[in-house]
């Protein structure tokens, strides 16, 4: 017990390396420039409070992406879910709860449409969620006659979106995912179907449950997601996979909680990579860099990091035949 509390700590830490180490880079470099507001309080409060939704939106792509399914209408499902939750509920006169019990009903529906297509065409994850992207963009603006949804101008609707609470949702939701797929058959089956899905299905997982499965909790994520969206600010009409922007903005975090998800797990992981890449972009804003820079930045460093994980086996190897050489070579001098 002791061992593994303290494997479990030491995990922990090395989570901690990535978001610590980033702010603590930005601090620097931002210092030393002569801009002021990257150590403050308000700073804080951005860093943590963005991190939430990115964090939501990034499990809702991870669990997936866990299972070997790549899903590009996260950010869509969230944009439609958003308007149609908030427009119904207003109109109901529902309170911020039952807004926020509507919206994750709603993308729940959405989301298992889209995991039922899956399930009967058999064609790519990705191209079935590009299809769901365009029909879902062209009902944001069919709906409600095309004019989004405005939740954020009634402030007794948005106070369940916002700290405190929003933090006590997360702490939720993390909870929520690291039960169902560390100590649940939906997550083991998840994980066998990620690492080899012939092999799986020949062992008795069933594929199309895991699938319906996964698409209900991801659209109960992504249910979060919606209210954390439209508390803050307007949600308009989507076209041209502008959607998808929601979905993009979150993959740093999820490639980086994959990785560090080895050391600890899922949802801390991802939480770790949402503070990090947040620190960063909040930084480059300090340091005034054009928004076109900060994408290009984001971009290279995703590359980076995918290349990095995706070859870090090779890698730990490499170092390790290095430094027996070395070693010998040493050896060999001092004889």
């Amino acid at each position: 017990m002791k061992t593994k509390l303290i494997k479990t700590g030491v995990g922990f830490l090395k989570s901690l390396i990535f978001p610590v180490g980033m702010y603590l880079l930005f601090l620097i470099i931002t210092t030393a420039s002569g801009k002021s507001g990257y150590f403050s309080s308000n700073a804080f409060n951005y860093i943590f409070g963005q991190s939430v939704l990115s964090t939501v939106v990034a499990l809702a792509i991870a669990i997936p992406l866990s299972g070997g399914r790549w899903d590009f209408a996260t950010g869509t499902i969230a944009v439609l879910g958003g308007i149609i939750g908030t427009n119904l509920g207003i109109a109901m006169g529902l309170n911020s709860i039952g807004i926020l019990a509507l919206m994750i009903i709603v993308c729940v529906a959405l989301a298992v449409i889209e995991g039922l297509l899956y399930i009967f065409t058999r064609v790519s994850t990705i191209i079935v969620s590009l299809g769901v992207v365009m029909i879902y963009e062209a009902l944001t603006n069919v709906l409600f006659d095309g004019q989004g949804a405005q939740l954020y101008t009634h402030p007794d609707l948005i106070v369940i979106a916002q700290a405190p609470w929003s933090y006590v949702i997360l702490v939720v939701v993390m909870a929520l995912v690291y039960f169902f797929l560390g100590h649940t058959r939906f997550g083991y089956d998840t994980r066998s179907l990620g690492s080899n899905a012939r092999l799986a299905i020949n062992n008795g997982v069933n594929e199309k449950k895991n699938i319906l499965l996964t698409y209900v909790m991801v659209g109960a994520l992504l249910g979060v997601a919606a209210m954390l969206n439209a508390a803050k600010g307007n949600i308009a009409p989507a076209s041209n996979l502008s959607s998808t922007s929601l979905m993009f903005s979150s993959m740093g975090p999820v490639l980086i909680g994959l990785f560090l998800s080895r050391y600890s797990n899922l949802p801390l992981g991802v939480f770790m990579g949402a503070i990090g890449m947040t620190s960063m972009s909040y930084g480059m804003v300090v340091l005034g860099i054009d928004s076109s820079i900060q994408t290009i930045v984001l971009g290279v460093i995703i590359v980076l990091i995918m290349a990095y994980t995706s070859n870090s086996d090779k890698l730990s190897g490499a170092v390790a035949t290095l430094r027996a050489r070395l070693s010998k070579k040493k050896t060999a001098e001092q004889q």
